[in-house]
């Protein structure tokens, strides 16, 4: 993966916050342990995870690397990475991570995790992928080979990490649909926030979003996602 995919966001941190849909409550509920309080929102980016919490009243810490992308987030919120967490030992109940654990060391982001957590907390992974049995939505995705597709999330079934080697219980998981209203101009705010795009010549950018579009319905419509979730349990 080209490794300049993972700092290329802050450069359309409000497109990312405006475009990018949220996370179903079901789902973050889901992720957290009985009693949780204190949650860490990891790789935060603009926030999005962190204002689901916020709703569900909890006390919320944000951790990001990115200057322009953290200065978005409506919570309390910190530089650092995933590797290094800038936490006390077993100050959070729970570690959420939205859309982000692909770009992680697992080898020392794990560990990290374990570390700032209680014990009996809980780790939670999300990813937002678009619903591509819904016909439109698999031509929208076909245009530009979209990774973030509900079919290749329901064929993959091996957990993101290998919970008993780092001390946490066999990861679960849960696959929540959920939908984001849109219209062709959201959508291509969207677009815009996605690495894939961000680094492609100006001209084959402004190309491709117009055919992508193209597939699109006219008027407003909804965006059908699959939030596939995964946790985890401190032992």
């Amino acid at each position: 993966m080209d490794p300049r995919r993972a700092l290329s966001f802050g450069a359309e941190a409000r497109a990312y916050d405006a475009g990018r849909p949220s996370y179903p409550p079901e789902a973050v509920r889901w992720s957290l342990p009985p009693g949780a309080r204190r949650v860490l929102d990891l790789a935060a980016g603009t926030g999005k995870l962190s204002a689901v919490l916020l709703d569900l009243g909890l006390d919320v810490v944000a951790v990001e690397p990115d200057d322009e992308m953290r200065a978005l987030v409506p919570a309390e919120a910190l530089a650092g990475t995933a590797e290094a967490i800038p936490l006390p030992d077993g100050s959070v109940d729970a570690v959420v991570v939205g859309q982000a654990f692909h770009w992680f060391d697992p080898a020392a982001a794990v560990p990290e995790m374990a570390r700032v957590l209680r014990p009996g907390g809980t780790i939670g992974l999300m990813w937002n992928a678009f619903d591509d049995e819904v016909p439109w939505v698999g031509a929208f995705c076909d245009v530009w080979d979209a990774e973030a597709r509900a079919s290749y999330a329901r064929a993959a079934d091996n957990p993101p990490f290998d919970g008993p080697a780092f001390g946490f219980s066999v990861p679960e998981r849960r696959l929540v649909p959920h939908e984001q209203p849109a219209d062709a101009g959201l959508l291509e705010i969207h677009l815009r926030s996605i690495s894939h795009f961000i680094l492609l010549p100006d001209g084959e950018r402004e190309a491709l979003i117009e055919q992508a579009l193209a597939a699109a319905p006219a008027g407003r419509f909804a965006v059908p996602y699959l939030c596939d979730t995964w946790r985890a349990t401190k032992q």
